[in-house]
């Protein structure tokens, strides 16, 4: 039987990504999607989900919740720079068709919730934005939460530099409160950091041949809305191609055996000056039974990584 699956996601490139990873899986049930505020508004994130959706043209979609307009305590840090400023590599409106915002609805906090209370110990989510939505859920409804089989949330940095600042990763730069709660909550959580996300690189040169092979609607899109954030890549770190953070994140729901991971507590910097967002672990030490510890992905498969994303997202 397929797990079924709640992903909340701040809908980039690399989320896009992961959401045609995800909704191409047979061994996941996307029982919902919800938006938060990170990479660019959430509104826009909410109409690149809807439009990711209508790449597929699914028998029936999911449904797709807006959450969080804005961190816990902060105002909202977004990286257009990185997404473009609707956050699908500026071809939305390209892709989108004129036919409207289709069906959504803005009370993602109770539609976690609602999910975790249906589904329990069967539910993952796969958190590949800030942690807002679901610290706002915990808060709100810990019993609840409490119920989910596991979270699995992208972000952190802990042996390897930040993405977003020397130390930080974006997603618990924009919201390190949020962060705060979900890694100290003691629900099941696995981390997939940045010490693992970036030894995954698409390379534009092995997507075009790829998509021209598969040639599609969806591929062509796939060529149009990564082109942005592959130059953003090759005009900042040397390579044309993108990494896949989020899809790294979808792969261990799938198969877990994607990465191995360590056991450890994890505190998030959120009064730091210098260093917000910062995740600190002590891997030297074993976990300490009086506080709260999380899985930690420490290293990745790349064969058993890439075989599984080609296989999905290319058929």
């Amino acid at each position: 039987m397929p797990r079924p699956v709640l992903i909340d996601t701040d809908a980039g490139v690399d989320d896009a990504l992961a959401l045609l990873f995800a909704l191409q899986s047979p061994e996941l049930s996307i029982k919902a999607i919800t938006t938060v505020a990170g990479n660019v508004g959430v509104h826009d994130c909410t109409l690149n989900v809807l439009t990711v959706l209508r790449l597929l043209d699914l028998p029936a979609s999911p449904e797709v919740t807006e959450g969080a307009r804005k961190p816990l305590r902060r105002s909202l840090f977004s990286a257009p720079e990185v997404h473009g400023t609707d956050g699908l590599g500026n071809v939305r409106r390209s892709l989108w068709g004129g036919r409207g915002e289709g069906p959504f609805r803005r009370d993602a906090v109770n539609v976690i919730i609602d999910r975790c209370l249906h589904f329990g110990r069967k539910l993952t989510i796969v958190a590949i934005g800030p942690l807002t939505n679901i610290a706002r859920a915990w808060n709100k409804n810990p019993g609840a939460l409490k119920r989910v089989g596991r979270i699995i949330t992208m972000g952190g940095a802990f042996r390897v530099p930040g993405n977003t600042g020397p130390v930080a990763e974006f997603n618990y730069y924009v919201d390190p409160e949020a962060a705060a709660i979900v890694l100290n909550s003691g629900l099941p959580v696995t981390v997939v950091p940045l010490d693992v996300t970036q030894e995954l690189v698409l390379m534009r040169t092995e997507l075009e041949v790829r998509a021209q092979r598969k040639s599609s609607r969806m591929a062509q899109a796939l060529v149009k809305f990564t082109k942005s954030y592959m130059q953003y890549h090759s005009a900042t770190e040397g390579f044309s191609g993108g990494y896949l953070h989020d899809p790294l994140a979808v792969a261990v729901a799938i198969d877990p055996a994607c990465v191995q991971t360590e056991r450890v507590h994890v505190d998030v910097e959120c009064a730091g000056r210098f260093t917000r967002g910062m995740t600190v672990a002590d891997f030297r030490r074993k976990p300490d039974r009086k506080r709260v510890s999380v899985d930690v992905a420490t290293t990745v498969d790349h064969n058993r990584f890439f075989k599984l994303f080609h296989g999905r997202l290319w058929g």
